[in-house]
């Protein structure tokens, strides 16, 4: 049987691909509705009152943005398998690491990637047009592109200072989890899985391209050369390396 829960999204936005990831934990089926940025917003006006997005919707579902999804199925877990914990401080140290990943590092990606993505209409479009309804791609191989580059230039601020600062706190941000992780934790608060994992993983998922990886963007072969070389130093770092034993073994790890 078809999902009767739909998924409103810009397919790239990390809160998009962190959605997916949860609802994948949760157990919860769902469609996929990619849209163009703006577009999506609306309809999500019509959908739920409210132009934020991703957006969970159907069944009497209202649901939006990744904290929506966690408050409604997170209490529904077992003690063991919730991501953020009832007790202090362990809850504490959820939130400050929400903050940390979701809040300020999925920042400094987006900036990154969109100042050298977004002047490569030639491998960005198609990427983009994956999944869109035929109406959307079509504008999007058009007249589209030029506003969406424009709309997410001045949301971003994007320029190259503001990409050369990005890529000092992404490259901050990874000292951080590489220490941390140095202690041979199995995840980055400690024993336990939780929201910070999920924050973290897709917050630099676009920089790393792991298996699995559920948003649309161009290749690591045809990426821009600041992001290929990005691409693989981070790689090569132990946050890398748990990045992509993450999504390897996400049916294994967040689905039993």
């Amino acid at each position: 049987m078809a999902a009767s829960l739909r998924l409103l999204t810009f397919a790239p936005m990390i809160d998009s691909e962190l959605s997916r990831l949860l609802l994948r934990y949760y157990g919860v089926a769902y469609q996929e509705e990619r849209h163009l940025f703006g577009l999506v917003s609306v309809l999500a006006v019509l959908h739920g009152g409210t132009p934020q997005v991703p957006m969970l919707y159907g069944r009497g579902v209202r649901l939006t943005g990744p904290r929506g999804i966690v408050s409604r199925y997170d209490p529904d877990c077992p003690a063991g398998r919730r991501l953020v914990p009832p007790g202090q401080p362990a809850a504490t140290r959820v939130e400050a690491d929400w903050d940390r990943f979701n809040g300020r590092l999925a920042t400094e990606t987006a900036a990154f990637a969109y100042f050298h993505l977004l002047p490569r209409p030639d491998i960005l479009i198609e990427p983009l047009c994956q999944a869109l309804p035929a109406s959307e791609a079509r504008a999007l191989r058009g007249w589209a592109y030029p506003a969406l580059k424009w709309l997410l230039s001045l949301l971003l601020r994007l320029s190259a200072a503001r990409a050369a600062d990005a890529l000092v706190r992404i490259r901050s941000a990874f000292d951080y989890t590489d220490a941390i992780l140095a202690d041979g934790r199995p995840y980055v608060g400690g024993s336990d899985l939780t929201l910070g994992d999920f924050a973290l993983v897709s917050a630099v998922a676009a920089l790393l391209q792991p298996p699995r990886y559920g948003a649309p963007i161009p290749p690591p072969e045809v990426l821009p050369a600041a992001m290929a070389s990005l691409l693989a130093e981070l790689r090569a770092r132990p946050t890398g390396a748990y990045v992509r034993r993450f999504y390897e073994n996400l049916s294994a790890s967040i689905t039993a």
